[in-house]
């Protein structure tokens, strides 16, 4: 199986970021077992979180691919100035008009 080196920091941080989860699990049910206060979670675990997601998305921008632009000028350098303001979906038939056009000129 071919693993990229972005799927494979995607897996690694999902991974890390799950033993993170566990670990704190781990210390919670540790804390309440020998009746300790709980005062947050140790520094390893919120760091191994940090790590862990960090990582996974530094991944996700490898496997995304390559980012687009983004101009509007290429898409407007196309069209002219009369179709930029015509917009279909803003088209609207069914209005009060036909009910006032009756009753004025019946």
């Amino acid at each position: 199986m071919y693993l990229s080196l972005g799927r494979a920091l995607v897996l690694a941080g999902i991974l890390v970021v799950l033993h993170a989860g566990f670990s704190s699990a781990q210390h919670r049910t540790y804390l309440r077992l020998s009746e300790l206060p709980y005062e947050g979670l140790p520094v390893d675990i919120t760091a191994q979180c940090v790590i862990g997601f960090l990582m996974a998305c530094y991944g996700i921008t490898r496997v995304s691919g390559d980012f687009k632009d983004i101009s509007a000028t290429s898409d407007i350098n196309k069209r002219t100035l009369d179709s930029l303001n015509n917009v279909p979906s803003f088209y609207h038939f069914a209005h009060r008009g036909r009910a006032i056009h009756s009753v004025l000129y019946n």
